[in-house]
């Protein structure tokens, strides 16, 4: 395209598949009622740009405290912006609940990708650990008693009850289901990512 700037010239096809994404989500959503969708996009960016600074070089290392800042922004954008793409608005309660939620699933992803922020001396609190000659139990312990902290779940609960069974007593909310069900399935994640990184 003649319109973009030589620097983006090579990559004129994927730049054009995310103008037609974004042309995608504004016909479901207006920019003009809806300016928390795009800002919830917007922040994703920024906090992608922020995440070159967790690149270790011969000249600079990463303190842990923006390594956990950024690590906690990154990962709570995301699952904030996917709220928004799905409802358009959020409460309070909602997005904090996605935050929290979000700083956990990154976690758990730079968990299971240790390996490869090693070789690309990408410091996470993970590699971080490992490059201060410490092991890993202590940051993956701690990140499963984060997916364990019941307080969290009951502090950012808002949905009403629904009948898990036909026993009236026997009631749950839904969020308190979908709650238990990803503190499950993540807990097998971050023990299969564990598992393969013995070494350490």
């Amino acid at each position: 395209d003649s319109r973009l700037p030589s620097s983006l010239t090579a990559h004129a096809d994927r730049v054009g598949k995310i103008f037609d994404m974004v042309k995608f989500i504004e016909n479901d959503w207006s920019r003009l009622k809806y300016k928390e969708v795009y800002y919830g996009l917007a922040t994703i960016h920024e906090c992608q740009m922020k995440s070159t600074l967790q690149h270790a070089t011969d000249d600079y290392i990463p303190q842990l405290k923006t390594i956990e800042e950024i690590s906690a922004q990154k990962g709570g954008a995301s699952l904030i912006a996917a709220g928004f793409l799905i409802e358009g608005t959020l409460t309070y309660e909602k997005m904090a609940h996605l935050e929290y939620l979000g700083f956990g699933l990154q976690l758990l992803d730079d968990l299971q990708d240790v390996q490869e922020d090693l070789k690309n001396n990408h410091r996470t609190i993970f590699t971080q650990a490992i490059c201060d000659h410490q092991s890993l139990d202590i940051p993956t312990g701690k990140l499963i008693q984060y997916y364990f902290c019941s307080r969290a779940g009951d502090k950012f609960e808002e949905d009403k009850l629904i009948n898990q069974s036909a026993n009236a007593t026997n009631t749950v909310t839904l969020a308190q289901y979908v709650r238990i069900s990803m503190v499950n399935f993540s807990l097998l994640l971050i023990l299969e990512a564990a598992s393969k990184l013995e070494q350490y």
